[in-house]
């Protein structure tokens, strides 16, 4: 799933803050949605696992494509520990990679990796609908599509608290706009390296 995959995104703009890395856990764990559990599905869902994890590893979206990982592609079981099939909705191919020889398969094929300490990112989402627009905040059931696509790309995603100071900074203008300001000054409580702005 890409992370804007479910929204249409009219702004989006990243901001850097002070750097406090965060360690990503279950880098190494992919989970591709289903239909069904036939083998052609568990196979193409396999590819789908091994392309986002070769992404979450490299930050390069061209890298499964590299020839260097062509003998991986063919038989990607070579570096999967397990994988098994989780109840839905939607149903799940849950894939575990071996970590340490997808890393060497990773570097013979000359691509460079990305570790498990990132940069955090606090994320300013507001949604407009014909209620009007409400920000995004943690602990809402509207997050939960948001930390799985974060989750999904090994990207470490904070969300504001969305309260009522939150929701005042947290406008249109100020998402759209090119002076970051509001937006840092609301942040600095929440220590991110990152903001991510989103108007949808």
């Amino acid at each position: 799933m890409r992370f804007c995959k479910f929204l249409l995104v009219s702004c989006l703009s990243v901001v850097s803050l002070v750097s406090q890395a965060e360690t990503v856990k279950g880098l190494y764990q992919v989970r591709e949605p289903v239909n069904g559990q036939s083998p052609e599905e568990r196979d193409q869902a396999t590819q789908r696992a091994l392309d986002t994890l070769v992404l979450r590893l490299t930050g390069d979206p061209k890298a499964a494509q590299n020839p260097g990982l062509a003998a991986i592609r063919k038989d990607p079981q070579q570096i999967i520990s397990q994988y098994g099939f989780e109840a839905g909705p939607p149903e799940v191919l849950k894939v575990d990679f071996d970590p340490a020889t997808t890393e060497q398969a990773l570097r013979r094929a000359g691509l460079a990796m990305w570790g498990a300490n990132r940069p955090s990112i606090l994320g300013w989402w507001l949604n407009d609908s014909a209620e009007g627009s409400s920000l995004v905040g943690d602990g809402q059931a509207s997050a939960a599509p948001l930390r799985r696509a974060a989750q999904h790309r090994g990207l470490p995603l904070r969300l504001p608290l969305a309260d009522l100071n939150e929701q005042i900074v947290a406008t249109a203008p100020n998402l759209e706009g090119v002076d970051p300001a509001p937006l840092n000054a609301a942040s600095e409580r929440y220590n991110a390296d990152a903001l991510l702005a989103v108007h949808a």
